[in-house]
């Protein structure tokens, strides 16, 4: 009765956001958001589902009602990373996280690690768990789950970053022990019901420090002038069966997640490194894409096969970027052959609308201890664009034979075709959809506000975006556009319905080229196997679902990997700018608020804060329509987009933040 009570009172139920400043926010799907300051918190964390009642009603329709969490209906289920402290005789951890602050009370009892160990001392980092059945009004409780160490040993931050978002990089010890038993398959066995390529010339190309080699690519021009491309894929399911132990542990993960120069990987290094990777001159089974294209770059005809092949040769890119500039090597002829095709594959896209966006991002060096020495902008080569083609070509294809058996089947029951007919084949498409109409709107909005007037006719479509880019293509802020624009898109996802994919401009689109580091390609494999041996599936339902499932969590674990990369990243970047407190650099305006300028330098693509009360020329009014800071005695403006020469003042690698001033 007393939980019926309590909901009674509320009225609002929805998940409860926190700030770093210590409130946070109710998000109720169907209503206006509750303010809840912090004194109303109770136990309630970022990330609960929380019923709340409604303690004040907003005096201002653009304000928040305030409330008061009466009852976690659900706890937040992920382990937290913090700093263990003693204070007053009670133990408590403060997360890491910004949205997480609110220090968690660790009774007595709960002190030792749950896997063995000694108790934490004051100032050591600590991985716990939250208790989840504290009462509305207590404290949020929690308990040790392992001592990871101090904040200053060697590898910390990556460690920090890891655990907190629930990353873990070795795997169980029975899974190792299961791999390490894994022989090669038997290629006897196997010539009798693959493609043997092993003749065919195919090789890789990965970046310089790649130790899984997931694709191969080969082509040959034919007698009829058209070329054939094939582009062979690590066959991992080969190794990998569907339900086991590795399965299951690769679907939890989901995905590999590289680090500036380490990764957690998917798969455990005996498979991604070894078995499973198209090494050199070492014979390996594949499933290969191979493409009949004609010289306007469309593809006329293609099988999807599994195979055998051997790479002749690792190329880094690098090596085939020196070749296309005119470098001698055996293969350059292929070389050469294969970047004319990629600009006829490139040149057909651009035809259709797809958009190519070219941002770079920050690369960093950091020497034997951890600590960045170097930070540049990306560079992206010719031979990035050759590998890129050609992996778009091949898993447009793969989606577009599974969309064309999928309307064939339909054909047939529309024309009341009485034998028995062909079951739907449920998918994993990758899929994007149109940007918002406001999103949109701002993006236009913005565009206006630097001079750049583009009007969109009829509905919004990826030409239109192709467009912009080609009219910002040699303004000083290129770059800033190409990410506003690239933020105001809708983020690509993983779905068993066929929506197609906008930025591209395609109408089916998957993932299929890197089982090694996505679980989605590793499970669309084994879909292609099944329907290629002709079974259909007697339970689509139940197909259905577990795929829809498989989509959602490969979409969710694809966001927090690069959450945790784009933190490291960042980490690691304001380590670097520790060191450059006093130097001046030019600047790029990338974000106008009331309090102040986000300004990215220019040669390290880094971003920090010029703060308002920094401006000190005159008092400076924020035009929220413009995107700018305007001057109330003198008219000068600070726009979206201008360049400013900036001094860095002060940096803090732990809040991942860096001061900056104008430099005179």
């Amino acid at each position: 009765m007393k939980k019926k009570t309590s909901a009674k009172r509320a009225g609002v139920s929805g998940v409860l956001k926190l700030n770093a400043r210590g409130f946070g926010f109710v998000l109720v799907p169907d209503g206006k958001d509750l303010f809840i300051p912090l004194d109303n918190l109770g136990s309630a964390m970022d990330g609960d589902t929380v019923i709340a009642e409604i303690v004040r009603e907003a005096r201002d329709k653009n304000k928040n009602p305030v409330g008061r969490i009466v009852e976690v209906s659900k706890r937040d289920t992920r382990d937290l990373v913090g700093v263990f402290q003693r204070s007053n005789g009670k133990a408590t951890v403060i997360p890491e996280d910004d949205e997480l602050k609110r220090p968690i009370l660790i009774p007595d009892n709960k002190l030792q690690p749950s896997g063995g160990g000694k108790a934490p001392r004051a100032g050591q980092l600590v991985l716990i768990r939250r208790k989840p059945d504290a009462k509305a009004g207590e404290s949020p409780q929690g308990e040790i789950l392992e001592v990871l160490g101090h904040p200053s040993d060697k590898g910390m931050d990556l460690t920090l970053i890891a655990r907190s978002k629930g990353l873990k990089s070795a795997f169980p010890a029975k899974i190792e022990e299961f791999v390490r038993t894994l022989k090669p398959i038997a290629l006897q066995k196997e010539t009798r019901r693959r493609d043997d390529l092993r003749d065919q010339l195919c090789f890789t190309i990965d970046p310089e420090t790649a130790k899984d080699f997931d694709d191969a690519v080969s082509l040959r021009q034919l007698d009829n002038g058209t070329f054939e491309l094939g582009v062979h894929i690590a066959d991992v399911s080969a190794y990998v069966e569907a339900d086991s132990p590795l399965d299951l542990e690769a679907r939890d993960r989901g995905t590999s997640v590289y680090f500036v120069q380490q990764v957690i990987p998917m798969l455990p290094e005996r498979l991604s490194n070894d078995l499973c990777s198209l090494k050199p001159n070492e014979d390996r089974p594949a499933y290969s894409v191979i493409m009949n294209i004609d010289s306007r770059g469309d593809i006329k005809d293609y099988r999807i096969v599994e195979s055998l092949i051997r790479s002749k040769h690792r190329f880094a890119y690098e090596d085939v970027e020196a070749i296309i500039n005119g470098r001698k090597h055996r293969y350059a002829q292929n070389v050469h052959l294969m970047m004319m095709l990629s600009l006829l594959l490139r040149r057909r896209r651009e035809e259709t609308g797809s958009v190519d966006f070219d941002v770079p991002e920050p690369v960093i060096s950091l020497d034997k201890n951890g600590i960045p020495y170097e930070v540049r902008p990306s560079e992206r080569l010719d031979a990035h664009r050759l590998i890129e083609e050609f992996m778009l070509a091949a898993n447009r294809t793969v989606a577009r034979h599974i969309v064309a058996q999928n309307a064939a089947a339909q054909k047939k029951q529309r024309r009341g075709d009485k034998r028995p007919q062909p079951v739907t084949w449920p998918f994993i498409y990758r899929v994007h959809e149109k940007p918002k109409e406001d999103d949109v709107r701002s993006f236009l909005e913005l565009l206006e506000g630097l001079g750049i007037h583009y009007r969109v006719q009829g509905e919004l479509e990826p030409e239109d975006y192709r467009k912009i880019l080609g009219i910002i293509e040699n303004l000083d802020f290129k770059d800033f556009v190409e990410k506003v624009a690239l933020r105001s898109m809708t983020k690509a996802v993983y779905s068993t319905e066929n929506i197609g994919h906008f930025g591209l401009a395609f109408d089916a689109y998957t993932h299929f080229t890197s089982p090694i580091r996505r679980y989605a390609d590793l499970a669309i494999h084994r879909l292609l196997k099944r329907y290629a041996g002709g079974s259909r599936p007697r339970a689509t339902q139940k197909l259905e679902a577990s795929l829809q499932q498989i989509c959602e969590h490969s979409t969710a674990r694809e966001i927090r990997a690069t959450e945790a990369e784009r933190e490291y990243t960042r980490l690691k970047s304001m380590q670097f700018l520790a060191g450059k407190i006093g130097e001046t650099y030019d600047g790029v305006i990338a974000g106008v608020t009331s309090f102040g300028l986000f300004v990215e330098l220019t040669h390290y693509l880094i971003e920090g804060l010029v703060h308002v009360s920094e401006i000190k020329d005159d008092h400076y009014d924020f035009d929220r329509d413009n995107y700018q800071l305007i001057g109330q005695k003198n008219g000068r403006t600070y726009r979206l987009g201008d360049r400013l020469r900036v001094r860095i003042k002060g940096v803090s690698p732990e809040e991942r933040k860096a001061d900056l001033s104008i430099a005179e």
